[in-house]
């Protein structure tokens, strides 16, 4: 499975706290699966970390991983957050996507504003795709589920946590989550894992959750295929 979507580098954000639990979260991942793990801090543009700290901090961890022999394909990008300042980092082409590819994952504000319907057609014309990172955990899609259409209908791609899948964040969230993956709302499915204890990086558990709430073939496009794309630089399927 690729986790596009993990918080493991080590005193960059709300994530890993240092090498050691960055290298102890590895370890999880690999045990349970993972082969490929995107590096996305949280990033606001402008602001520090900037992407060269981010560059470093992937170096650190990769020279780590080969001492220690970890099996894991380590890769950069970020977990951009919408911001007015976003667009002048996207007009000069200097925000962290995955791995230098045309993706990019978009934290939205609790609050949504009117116009990212026009900030999403706009990333397209651009060649950029955005994927909105954890729909079912945002507020105003949350109480307001009919949102989700029209994000959809400008592009936008989801992905869910693997946490919400399993109910790990409460009912009402994995009860919209389903709703998204009945829908074929859901592009991938991701751990947004920051540490070792109660934000994990899994994804096995909420892969078979999602083959038995759909079917093989589905959750195969949200752990696998599309992963896979988005990290070569390719359409989805």
């Amino acid at each position: 499975m690729i986790d596009i979507h993990c918080h493991i580098l080590p005193a960059i954000d709300d994530g890993a706290a240092d090498i050691r639990t960055s290298l102890e979260m590895l370890r999880i991942a690999a045990s349970d699966g993972i082969t490929h793990i995107v590096a996305t801090p949280h990033y606001r543009h402008g602001e520090a970390p900037g992407i060269d700290l981010i560059q470093g901090k992937i170096t650190g961890v990769r020279e780590a991983m080969k001492k220690r022999a970890i099996n894991v394909t380590l890769l950069g990008g970020a977990d951009i957050r919408l911001t007015y300042e976003l667009l002048k980092g996207i007009e000069r082409k200097e925000i962290p996507t995955i791995n230098g590819s045309r993706y990019f994952l978009l934290e939205l504000p609790d609050l949504i504003p009117t116009h990212l319907d026009a900030f999403l057609l706009e990333m397209k014309v651009r060649g950029y795709s955005p994927i909105i990172t954890h729909p079912e955990r945002n507020y105003s899609l949350l109480t307001a589920p009919e949102k989700a259409d029209a994000l959809r209908a400008a592009g936008a791609l989801f992905q869910v946590t693997a946490m919400s899948v399993t109910g790990d964040f409460g009912r009402q969230i994995r009860k919209f989550t389903r709703q998204l993956l009945k829908k074929g709302y859901v592009d991938f499915v991701a751990t947004d894992a920051h540490n070792t204890g109660h934000r994990p990086p899994l994804l096995s558990k909420a892969y078979s959750e999602t083959a038995s709430l759909l079917k093989k073939s589905e959750a195969d496009r949200m752990f696998f295929e599309n992963p896979r794309a988005v990290i070569e630089n390719r359409e989805l399927s």
